[in-house]
């Protein structure tokens, strides 16, 4: 098919080659093809994640998020991605790349249980802020300031 072809093939400073990329360039064809790097499932997906940070706090889908595993998936693919040297250079992702971290996602992950995780002091301070203000720590389910807590 076309988009390997394009991908695998020297062929792109050949002068008729050239014309005919450009043509279906302009023509509005997807050289990443369907998945993650597809325009159109690249902004629905980012249009989730920003959903998914207004509803949790955060842009730390699991990979077991089972709401919305295309979500989940596309969060992986995209740490991957960043991990590729020659993604980081072609602009089109330098500019995807930045939407992401601009809405505080995490294109390399730190390791280890606190990067994961918001600190145990973090929580513990949260749950005594709650206690002063309700005089328990019995917080509910449903609690709309802290969602996480």
């Amino acid at each position: 098919n076309m988009r390997s072809f394009y991908k695998n093939n020297d062929k792109k400073q050949d002068p008729v080659w050239k014309k005919r990329f450009a043509q279906l360039q302009a023509l509005g064809f997807e050289w990443e093809g369907r998945g993650s790097g597809n325009e159109y499932t690249w902004q629905e997906r980012f249009k989730e994640l920003c959903l998914y940070k207004e509803a949790n706090g955060d842009c730390r889908v699991s990979a077991a998020y089972g709401n919305n595993r295309a979500l989940a998936g596309w969060v992986s693919t995209m740490r991957g991605y960043y991990k590729q040297h020659d993604k980081k250079q072609d602009p089109v992702w330098k500019k995807r790349f930045a939407q992401l971290e601009a809405v505080g996602f995490e294109l390399a992950l730190k390791h280890g249980p606190a990067s994961r995780h918001p600190s145990w002091q973090q929580r513990f301070e949260e749950l005594r802020e709650y206690k002063e203000a309700n005089g328990h720590c019995r917080v509910p389910k449903c609690y709309e300031k802290n969602k996480k807590l």
